[in-house]
């Protein structure tokens, strides 16, 4: 078995694209995030109330269609794959936490909304592109500070070889660029 990485999604602040595919579309002049996945057809269906994640969910989907299609991988409604995901970026949920304590003030300190409650998790991301990719493996998030992907693609190696997934996608946060990389059996 060589395990390595078989595809690389990417999103900057202005450009998306993916390694293999060799594939670089600039998007910050035509599009605003949210419409970069119907603008571009990114998505092999829409994905349900993608409007109202916050932008690193938003994010998180992207690179992860991305980087699916750079390694061949194909998705569809209603189908499960055996794939884990592993995050790690450099702020957690800092400002979905803020997001969600501004909305309990401007609500009067007596309530807030649910839709921004459930992204004060860190893992909640994934946990979304997870449902909508059918992705059924184990799902982690760890915080870097240090913004080095070296420690999760040691896991995802681990991960394959256990068998606890057949490939693991290992996502790179970043307030520069965005990354998924799917990991697997190059053979």
């Amino acid at each position: 078995m060589s395990i390595e990485v078989i595809g690389c999604g990417w999103l900057t602040q202005d450009s998306y694209g993916s390694d293999k595919l060799n594939r670089s579309v600039e998007w910050a002049s035509r599009t605003a995030l949210r419409g970069i996945g119907k603008e571009d057809g990114l998505f092999a269906y829409p994905v349900k109330n993608f409007g109202r994640f916050p932008a690193i969910a938003q994010r998180v989907c992207y690179v992860t269609a991305l980087a699916l299609q750079d390694a061949g991988l194909e998705y569809a409604k209603g189908e499960k794959q055996d794939i884990g995901l592993l995050g790690m970026d450099e702020y957690g949920c800092e400002q979905a936490n803020f997001d969600y304590f501004n909305d309990y003030v401007d609500g009067g300190r007596s309530m807030a909304r649910a839709n921004l409650f459930i992204y004060t998790l860190p893992s909640s991301p994934l946990a979304e592109a997870a449902v909508h990719f059918g992705l059924q493996g184990p799902l982690f998030y760890y915080r870097n500070q240090q913004a080095s992907v070296g420690e999760l693609m040691v896991t995802a190696r681990r991960m394959i070889e256990d068998g606890q997934a057949q490939q693991v996608l290992v996502y790179e946060l970043g307030s520069e660029i965005d990354r998924c990389f799917v990991v697997g059996d190059k053979g």
